[in-house]
C-alpha cells in the first residue's frame, strides 16, 4: 500500500512537512507491537504507507476528510500499548496523536480535567495530586492515554472501586467522526461547558465506546473531560532507588494488604463487601507470584525467590488479591482499619506478610497499575486470553472454566506459562467486576505462539456458549470474522447492529476497524 502524491501533499499541507513521513526507517517504528505474531502470524505488522502527526482538532478533521476523499484507511493511537492500537489485517495510515499532549484545564471545584489524547494517566495523576484530586488508573500502567482508556478501550484498573471504570468517567467529548464531521457530546454540544457526558436527548456514550470501545473504528476523540476523585495523600509521591525497583514512601493515611483466601466463594464475598462498604482506594485479584515479580529486578532473582517453594504452595495461594485503603484523616483511617479487620475476620482472610520493598512496590502498583508490564519478563510476552465483565460470581466461573477446560492441556504440554485459575481482576465500582485470564507465552517459540493462538480460538468459541461474555483479547471483538459469526447466536447478534451503526457513521469505511466490526459489503 502506498499513498498517491496528491494524497501525500494534501496531508502535508494540513500538518506541515515535519509532521508527516514515509521514510522506511520511520515507518518501521510503527510495525512492532507485542502479540502481533499471535493474531497476524508475524512478529511485525505490515509497514504503513506513511505516518501523520496532527497537532489540533482542526488538523485531525482535515486528515480524516483527506482519507475519505482518497479512500485511505486510517486509525489513531496515543500510547500504542496494545495490538488494537497499531496492528491490523492490512496496512493503514497511523494517525499518531503524540503532539496533542496538553492538559487543557483542571477544574478543582467541579472535579474534572479537560485533556488531549497523549496525556497519560501518570501525567494527569501527577498534576491533579497538587490539587487534591486523582483520575482513574488503568491496569495496563501509568503510560496509557487517559482518553484512550475513557473513550476508546476498556479502562479497567485497580482504582475502579473508588473512581469507577473508564467507560463511566468521560464527560464532554470532542469527537471527529469517521466522515470528518465534528460531534461534541453531552453538555459541550449545547455550548454549556464540559460538565456532563449525557444529554440533552439520548446519550451517545454507547455509540461512542459501548462496553469495551471501538478501538479506533469510529473516528478520533481529540479532547475529553474526565471525572476526578478526591486524593487524600501528599501533593507528590516520593520515590528513591533505581529502575525498575524504585522505593516509595507510603503515606501515613494509606494501608496496603496482600490477601490470601481459602476459597473462591470467600474471595468473591470479600470483594463484594469492599464495594459495599466503600473503604477501598483500590483492589485487585492477583497472585502472590505477581507480588514476587513486582519486588524482583530480574527473572533470575525472581526464580531464586520462588524455586524452593513446595508445589502445594500454589494451591494454598490460588485465591489471592491486593487491597489499598486510604482515608482523609487519622480518625477515619482508624475507623476504616477496624472495618477492614472485621471483614477480613468474617471471610477468614489471611494477610500475607510483606517486606518493606514488597509493600512499597505493591503500593505503587495498586496506585498506578505500574506492575502489569512485569508479565512480559517471565517468558517474553503475554495475552489476556479471556477478558469479561459481569458479576463477581460469573467472573469466578470464567477463570475456573478457562483454567480447567482450556489452558490446562497447554500447560501440561509445557507450551505456555499460565497461572491456572489465577487471573488479574478488579471491581468496577459497583456489583460488577472485570477479569483477565493471563497466558504467558514465548514469542520466539513457534509451538508456544501457536498454543496462544489456539487458546484464543477456543475462548472465542466457548465463552459465548457458556453465557459468560465474549472477547478473547481485552474484551475486543476478535479480528476473526469466523469467531464473530460463531458467537452471534449466543449474544443476540449485537454485532449486526454495530455494523449498521458503523456504516451510518462511516459510509466510506475508512476508519480502520480490525478490532471493531466491518460491515458486510
Amino acid at each position: 500500500m502506498s499513498l498517491s502524491r496528491e494524497a501525500y501533499r494534501a496531508l502535508e499541507d494540513i500538518v506541515g512537512p515535519e509532521n508527516i513521513s514515509e521514510e522506511p526507517a520511520v515507518l518501521d517504528g510503527y510495525c512492532f507491537i507485542w502479540a502481533n505474531e499471535v493474531h497476524f502470524d508475524d512478529k511485525f505488522s505490515a509497514r504503513p504507507p506513511a505516518v501523520v502527526m496532527p497537532g489540533s482538532t482542526a488538523e485531525v478533521q482535515g486528515i480524516v476528510k483527506v482519507c475519505n476523499r482518497f479512500n485511505i484507511k486510517y486509525r489513531a493511537h496515543a500510547s500504542g500499548f496494545e495490538v488494537p492500537a497499531i496492528s491490523a489485517k492490512e496496512p493503514f495510515l497511523p494517525v499518531d496523536l503524540r503532539r496533542m499532549n496538553r492538559i487543557v484545564e483542571i477544574d478543582k471545584k467541579n472535579k474534572f480535567a479537560i485533556v488531549e489524547p497523549y496525556v497519560s494517566v501518570q501525567f494527569l495523576f501527577t498534576e491533579t495530586l497538587k490539587q487534591g484530586l486523582r483520575p482513574h488508573s488503568v491496569g495496563c500502567g501509568p503510560s496509557a492515554s487517559i482518553i484512550a482508556s475513557s473513550t476508546s478501550h476498556f479502562g479497567c484498573g485497580t482504582s475502579n472501586v473508588s473512581t469507577d471504570y473508564g467507560g463511566r468517567v468521560p464527560l464532554g467529548v470532542e469527537w471527529v467522526l469517521p466522515d470528518g464531521n465534528i460531534l461534541r457530546v453531552g453538555s459541550l454540544g449545547t455550548g454549556s461547558g464540559w460538565f456532563s457526558g449525557d444529554g440533552p436527548g439520548p446519550s451517545l456514550r454507547g455509540i461512542m465506546r459501548g462496553l469495551s470501545g471501538p478501538n479506533g473504528g469510529m473516528g478520533i476523540v481529540t479532547r475529553a473531560a474526565v471525572k476526578l476523585t478526591p486524593w487524600y495523600g501528599p501533593a507528590s509521591i516520593k520515590a528513591d532507588g533505581k529502575p525498575n525497583l524504585y522505593g516509595y514512601d507510603i503515606p501515613e493515611n494509606f494501608l496496603v494488604h496482600q490477601l490470601v483466601f481459602q476459597s473462591r466463594e470467600l474471595m468473591n464475598n470479600f470483594f463484594i463487601s469492599m464495594v459495599e462498604e466503600s473503604v477501598a482506594h483500590g483492589i485487585q485479584r492477583c497472585t502472590v507470584g505477581f507480588l514476587a515479580m513486582l519486588a524482583t529486578e530480574s527473572n533470575d532473582e525472581f526464580w531464586n525467590l520462588i524455586k524452593d517453594s513446595p508445589p502445594e504452595m500454589a494451591e494454598i495461594y490460588k485465591f489471592s488479591g491486593s487491597l489499598l485503603v486510604d482515608a482523609s484523616s487519622p480518625g477515619e483511617l482508624k475507623y476504616r482499619e477496624k472495618l477492614v479487620e472485621k471483614i477480613l475476620d468474617k471471610y477468614e482472610v489471611m494477610s500475607f506478610p510483606l517486606e518493606d520493598q514488597m509493600k512499597a512496590a505493591l503500593f505503587y502498583s495498586l496506585l498506578t497499575g505500574q506492575g502489569s508490564t512485569r508479565l512480559f519478563r517471565v517468558a517474553g510476552s503475554f495475552l489476556s486470553a479471556s477478558a469479561a465483565q459481569e458479576a463477581w460470581d460469573a467472573m469466578g466461573n470464567v477463570t475456573k472454566r478457562c483454567a480447567e477446560d482450556i489452558w490446562a492441556k497447554y500447560e501440561a504440554e509445557g507450551k505456555i506459562t499460565a497461572g491456572g485459575e489465577a487471573p488479574w481482576g478488579t471491581a468496577l465500582g459497583d456489583w460488577t467486576s472485570h477479569v483477565e485470564s493471563v497466558v504467558v507465552y514465548d514469542p520466539l517459540a513457534p509451538e508456544s505462539v501457536q498454543a496462544a493462538r489456539d487458546i484464543i480460538a477456543e475462548v472465542d468459541e466457548k465463552l459465548p456458549k457458556w453465557s459468560l461474555g465474549m472477547g478473547s483479547f481485552e474484551g475486543c471483538l476478535s479480528p476473526s470474522e469466523t469467531a464473530q459469526k460463531k458467537a452471534a447466536p449466543y449474544c443476540l447478534d449485537f454485532m449486526s447492529y454495530e455494523k449498521k451503526i458503523k456504516k451510518l457513521f462511516d459510509p466510506n469505511l475508512v476508519a480502520e476497524s480490525t478490532w471493531f466490526v466491518t460491515p458486510d459489503k
